[in-house]
C-alpha cells in the first residue's frame, strides 16, 4: 500500500489541477474479494491481528486513492513502462495541490484560529504515573513480548491491583512518579518514553513504551494540563498550523475533483462502500 518516496516527480503538478480526459475504460476502479484478502493479510502481518471492518474500509480507501493518482498520471502522459512510476506517485499523494505558498493571514484570522484550537498549543500536561519495567538483559531479548503479555493480563485492572506488583523487573527507575513534566520524564527514561507517555490515556495500563534497555507498561493516574500560552508567545506555531490546514484543504479538494472522475466497484462483502 505504501511505497518509499524516491526521486522527483516526472511531471508538473499543475497537470493534476486541470481536468484530464480519462478514457471511459479507465474510469472504473474494481476492488475484488482477492484485493480485500490481500489487504487484510498485509495488515495481519504488520499488526498481528485481522483488521476491523472500519480499518479494512480505510485500507480500501487508500488503495482507491493510489489507483486514482496512478491513472491520472498516465492520462497526463507519464511513461507507462517506467517501473518507478508508482513509487514516485507516492510523493504526489502529499503534494498534488501544492500550487504555491500559502497566503499570509491577518492577526485577526490567526487569533480566531488560535481561540478555536487553543488546546493544540497548550503546554504539555504534567503526568502522575506508575510504570513497570521489562529489561532486555534480564529477559534475553523478550522484554517487549513479555510486556505485551503482562499488559493483556492487567487489562481492566487498576494501578493498585496486586497482580501488577508481581510483574516487571527491579530497576533504578522509580515505580511511581508524581506531576512529572515531559522534560523530567525525558531526563529519566529518554525522549521516546516521554513522547509516548504524553499521548497515553488516563486510567488504564498502556504500552509497551520504550526506554534505554527495555520496555515499560505505564498507567497514567492523572494528567494536569499547564496554563494556555498567550497568543503572542505561540504566534509562529499558530501561523504554521493555519498554513498546514490550508494546504490540507487544498489537497483534499484537489483529490476530490480527481476522485469524482471515477466510479468504484466494490465486492458485496464490503457493505456500505467507501468514502469518496
Amino acid at each position: 500500500m505504501h511505497f518509499v518516496c524516491i526521486g522527483a516527480l516526472l511531471f508538473g503538478l499543475n497537470a493534476f489541477m486541470r481536468p484530464i480526459a480519462v478514457p471511459p475504460s479507465a474510469a472504473r476502479i474494481v476492488v475484488t474479494e482477492d484485493d480485500l484478502r490481500q489487504l487484510a493479510g498485509l495488515w495481519q502481518v504488520q499488526w498481528g491481528r485481522a483488521p476491523t471492518s472500519d480499518e479494512l474500509r480505510r485500507l480500501v480507501e487508500e488503495q482507491v486513492r493510489e489507483e486514482v493518482l496512478i491513472r491520472e498520471a498516465l492520462a497526463a502522459g507519464l511513461e507507462r513502462q517506467d517501473i518507478l512510476v508508482r513509487r514516485r506517485l507516492a510523493a504526489l499523494a502529499g503534494s498534488e495541490a501544492d500550487a504555491g505558498p500559502p497566503p499570509q493571514p491577518s492577526d485577526a484570522v490567526l487569533r480566531a484560529f488560535y481561540e478555536a484550537s487553543r488546546e493544540s498549543f497548550s503546554v504539555p500536561a504534567d503526568l502522575t504515573l506508575t510504570q513497570l519495567y521489562f529489561s532486555d538483559r534480564t529477559r534475553n531479548g523478550r522484554s517487549k513480548e513479555e510486556a505485551i503479555q503482562a499488559r493483556d493480563a492487567l487489562s481492566g485492572r487498576g494501578v493498585s491491583d496486586p497482580a501488577a506488583a508481581s510483574l516487571g523487573d527491579p530497576s533504578e527507575f522509580p515505580v511511581r512518579l508524581e506531576a512529572q513534566t515531559p522534560e523530567e520524564l525525558a531526563a529519566l527514561f529518554g525522549q521516546p518514553f516521554a513522547a509516548v507517555a504524553s499521548r497515553l490515556p488516563v486510567g488504564s495500563w498502556q504500552g509497551p513504551v520504550p526506554s534505554l534497555g527495555g520496555w515499560h507498561l505505564v498507567f497514567i493516574e492523572a494528567a494536569t494540563p499547564g496554563p494556555p500560552p498567550a497568543f503572542e508567545t505561540v504566534r509562529e506555531a499558530v501561523l504554521q498550523s493555519w498554513q498546514q490546514q490550508w494546504r490540507d484543504e487544498r489537497q483534499r479538494q484537489a483529490y476530490a475533483a480527481m476522485r469524482a472522475r471515477y466510479s468504484v466497484a466494490l465486492p458485496p462483502s464490503l457493505a456500505g462502500g467507501v468514502a469518496p
